[in-house]
């Protein structure tokens, strides 16, 4: 319960933070509002308390709850300003009235429901999770709670197996619940896993909602809740969902014009998994092009998480080898090759169709849509910086497969799955932002069947 206890804490001190500091507040409708709070303050609570354990490890190795009392007078501050200002919160605008948003939101919650309870089954019989869960994420946290000279193992060369060069987000917040609470509960990891699904869900819905429509961002939410891959990964507790998170999160915030937010999300990801470094730099490249005038805070944003995956990559794990540093041997070799760019190209179109559960496919909800609502150009600029991203991203992705110097069989098999659930959320959100809305598409019907009746 105390470690409960200790992921709470990080959860209610990100929303906090951004009901603060990130004028997030102010968006409408105030559900929407409510969702974006709570999305963007677990994966910013999350990921800044991550880092802050990592200092006081590395900083004040005798001192570790130092931080947990650093963050509780952190709260109680923030806490107290926002019960000062909480008068000068800005009217509720009203919708516009679409009758369909009630039954979407109850099918939402019933969905949500449905799929948590479906993964509360696959936690009970296997608490520890997946393979690299227990063999990867928790155990460098094992290491990391350990303290003294087993944390260092956390990112010792000499473990090879537990992937030592990957950075330490999750585990360092897992490790931090663990230490304060003086327990190593199997609850806190699949807390973790849990919390950064809902919080994958409320960006999406919540973002998409006050962006554009509020039917499109519950359409959104329905649409991930009901992609099979990414149900499964929650409950095998991988750093995939927090990554997708993290993903997801950088890009609405980008287009809800929050770039100071929507950066330190991006750095995150970053500080999650090797992936994510790839991701800040393609959405940074993205933005330079798309989102200029937003590009100071998302760079000054990117700093914070970007700095501590370098410095940890450079420093602590700098006897670790990388998948970039271990190719370059065979890099030519392997660019020239005709049969890897054959099996790579069959693999992913094999992964993407494989993503059924009996008939369904998660890319149907897309298709319906984009088939009844059609596609809008006035968000043009918005659209692009996203297809930009995404089809970077995975294109890096793909390149990453051409030059490993692992079998590339192996490769493919045990990770592409993953990577999917990692890219489906920005693939999803990159179709949404071109959709036209359901109730722009309602008042033009009406348009059309009153002046039909006028004739």
């Amino acid at each position: 319960m105390a470690g409960l206890f200790a992921v709470f804490l990080a959860v209610v001190l990100g929303c906090a933070l951004v009901s603060r500091f990130g004028n997030l507040i102010s968006l409408q409708p105030r559900w929407a509002a409510a969702l974006v709070i709570f999305g963007s303050g677990t994966a910013l609570g999350i990921g800044l308390t991550s880092i802050l354990f990592v200092l006081g490890l590395l900083l004040i190795p005798g001192s570790r709850g130092l931080a947990m009392w650093v963050e509780i007078g952190a709260l109680g501050w923030i806490s107290y300003d926002l019960f000062r200002r909480r008068n000068s919160t800005p009217p509720t605008e009203k919708p516009r009235p679409f009758p369909g948003n009630m039954i979407l939101m109850a099918a939402l919650v019933l969905s949500l429901a449905l799929a948590i309870g479906a993964m509360s089954g696959s936690w009970e019989a296997n608490p520890q999770g997946g393979w690299d869960a227990w063999a990867i994420w928790n155990l460098r946290a094992r290491f990391l709670t350990a303290g003294g000279s087993l944390a260092h193992r956390a990112w010792s060369p000499l473990l090879g197996y537990t992937h030592p060069e990957y950075p330490l987000l999750t585990s360092a917040f897992i490790a931090r619940a663990w230490t304060y609470s003086h327990s190593m509960s199997a609850a806190v990891p699949i807390a973790v896993s849990c919390f950064f699904f809902l919080a994958l869900i409320s960006l999406a819905v919540g973002g998409v909602a006050a962006w554009h429509s509020r039917s499109l961002g519950l359409l959104l939410g329905l649409s991930l809740v009901a992609t099979p891959t990414l149900a499964h990964v929650v409950s095998d507790q991988y750093a995939d969902i927090p990554l997708a998170c993290y993903f997801a999160g950088a890009l609405v915030l980008t287009l809800l014009d929050r770039p100071l937010l929507a950066g330190l999300l991006a750095g995150l990801a970053a500080w999650t998994k090797d992936e994510g470094l790839l991701f800040a730099v393609v959405f940074l490249a993205a933005a330079a092009v798309f989102r200029r005038p937003q590009l100071t805070g998302l760079l000054a944003g990117t700093a914070l998480g970007g700095a501590t995956a370098v410095f940890f990559k450079a420093i602590l794990a700098r006897g670790t080898a990388s998948l970039l540093n271990a190719s370059l041997p065979s890099l030519a070799q392997h660019l020239s090759d005709p049969a890897r760019y054959r099996q790579v190209v069959g693999a992913m179109g094999a992964e993407f169709t494989n993503m059924t559960a009996g008939w369904y496919h998660p890319i149907l909800p897309a298709l319906a849509l984009a088939i009844a609502l059609r596609f809008e150009i006035q968000r043009r600029r918005d659209v692009l910086f996203c297809c930009i991203v995404a089809l970077f991203l995975f294109t890096g992705y793909f390149f990453v497969y051409i030059i490993t110097p692992n079998d590339l069989t192996w490769q493919l098999q045990t990770s592409l799955s993953r990577l999917y659930v990692q890219f489906w959320p920005v693939f999803l959100l990159t179709i949404w932002t071109a959709l036209r809305a359901p109730e722009t598409t309602a008042i033009v019907q009406a348009q059309v069947l009153k002046a039909r009746k006028k004739a």
